[in-house]
């Protein structure tokens, strides 16, 4: 058999529910979470986040993504088509799941999210699929400063020359996508995104700048018709992507209080 005769695997791995976990919404299969890793993340310390939702009662895909996935121009766009075909089949396969949450760390996740929130809102063969998302949570990202974005490409370097390079490449990357970075924040905050969103982010993070997500907060509010599908925290003194880490108990809260209230959104919207 040749390589492209073979079976192409899964971009996502699957892994469901806890089996004595609780059925989260009422009418309705487990739902289905997204988790989408930062740049450079291994599978050991994203699974952390995966185990939250499986002990929640939620099935989930996560993906682990890759620095030179971000650097090369169309891997975003294909494997980003990727996953949401295999969204597609399982919601397809699995007819009595309502709902899906997407799961975003860092610019290494919150890119692919982006990718697969403007399809679901402008392609035909997708647009089905937009009442199943009911909510979005968000961490650590954008991430939109070209030395924010410089400092997150070192932070996972290999080694001195690499960094090198990418003290020439980076500036050039972020010259040619800058329109692509401006069409970013704009899927984050659009009015389409009618679900819950919560947001993690630090004042202490040197690599996403908190007054940029106060600003994306601003614009986010200012788009959702209900101003309380909308909830977020700054922590003072947590790293990039480690607010889990620093903060477990209000981190865990914050979970618990966003899996709530798309359950009372759920019940809302049937009566």
């Amino acid at each position: 058999m040749t390589i492209s005769a073979q079976k192409k695997l899964p971009i996502f791995e699957y892994q469901p529910a806890e089996n004595d976990s609780p059925l989260p919404y009422e009418g309705e299969d487990r739902p289905l979470v997204v988790v989408l890793g930062w740049m450079g993340c291994r599978r050991e310390h994203l699974q952390k986040y995966v185990e939250q939702w499986k002990k929640r009662g939620f099935n989930t895909f996560s993906f682990c993504s890759k620095p030179i996935q971000l650097l090369i121009p169309g891997v975003i766009q294909n494997k980003g088509d990727e996953m949401l075909e295999q969204i597609k089949k399982y919601l397809k396969e699995n007819k009595n799941c309502k709902s899906v949450i997407f799961n975003a760390f860092s610019n290494g996740g919150g890119f692919y999210y982006g990718h697969i929130i403007r399809q679901i809102h402008e392609r035909d063969d997708c647009k089905w699929m937009r009442s199943y998302v009911k909510g979005s949570v968000l961490d650590s990202l954008p991430a939109i400063r070209p030395l924010s974005i410089y400092t997150a490409f070192k932070m996972t370097s290999p080694n001195v020359f690499v960094t090198f390079l990418l003290a020439l490449v980076v500036p050039l990357i972020v010259l040619l996508f800058w329109k692509k970075m401006s069409m970013y924040q704009q899927i984050l905050t659009s009015k389409k995104n009618q679900w819950q969103h919560l947001i993690f982010y630090s004042k202490a993070d040197i690599i996403v700048h908190s007054d940029d997500i106060d600003q994306l907060i601003v614009t986010l509010k200012n788009n959702l018709s209900d101003k309380d599908s909308l909830d977020y925290k700054c922590f003072d003194d947590s790293p990039h992507v480690l607010h889990m880490r620093s903060h477990p108990k209000l981190y865990e809260d914050k979970l618990n209080h966003f899996v709530t209230s798309i359950k009372n959104t759920n019940l809302k919207n049937k009566k």
